[in-house]
């Protein structure tokens, strides 16, 4: 008898709870609000929007090292150098010369002579523009570029300031140090790509006239 008055006791009050427990708020996104990119509705501030046109760069992308710009979204430095390698089978070893973006560790090599000692002047970097515009609307660069593919950029060394046009020599649309014809550990080769403006359409979080980039 007292087991069934505990069982009934129990069923009562699970079900007052499950009837006036707090509800979780729900977690379903807002929507996102298409909006005209003619003028900034403040309607929308700290809204998701979507926005769809062209994108119009006002600030150049810009390599201040190499003083390399360009009317695009995104600017890519893309650096390798030169370097020996070692490959080995069982006791035989051989060395080539061979490009690489990143330095390549020689200490460990079998043979001495071959060595990687050059540090790399500069490395590949990212260059966002200064200023992109979609409509009334300014836009992360970062976010204008998502999903974008890249293209090459050919640059010459005529466009370098004059100390570096002395090292560089133009090289298929890229920039090399050392002589063609006696390549050495330690050349250079600078090549650039870049994100170009076009028509896009884009999502993010409305913020005094700027599109900022979801952080989810």
């Amino acid at each position: 008898m007292l087991v069934a008055v505990v069982v009934i006791a129990v069923g009562i009050a699970t079900a007052w709870w499950l009837r006036h427990r707090p509800h979780a708020p729900s977690t379903a996104p807002a929507p996102v609000v298409p909006t005209n990119i003619d003028r900034v509705d403040a309607r929308n501030e700290g809204r998701e929007v979507e926005l769809s046109g062209r994108l119009q760069v006002a600030r150049p992308a810009r390599d201040g090292e190499l003083s390399i710009q360009a009317d695009a979204v995104m600017l890519l430095r893309e650096v390798q150098m030169l370097q020996w390698q070692e490959h080995c089978a069982g006791s035989d070893c051989r060395y080539a010369l061979e490009w690489s973006p990143r330095r390549i560790d020689s200490h460990a090599f079998r043979d001495a002579g071959h060595r990687n000692d050059v540090p790399f002047p500069f490395s590949s970097e990212a260059f966002a523009a200064g200023e992109v515009r979609l409509g009334a609307y300014a836009i992360d660069a970062d976010l204008a570029a998502t999903g974008a593919p890249a293209q090459p950029y050919p640059v010459t060394a005529a466009r370098l300031p004059p100390n570096l046009a002395a090292t560089f020599r133009d090289c298929d649309g890229a920039l090399c140090t050392g002589d063609p014809g006696k390549p050495a550990a330690g050349d250079l080769r600078v090549a650039y790509r870049i994100v170009p403006a076009g028509t896009r359409n884009v999502s993010g979080v409305q913020r005094d006239g700027r599109l900022h980039a979801i952080k989810r």
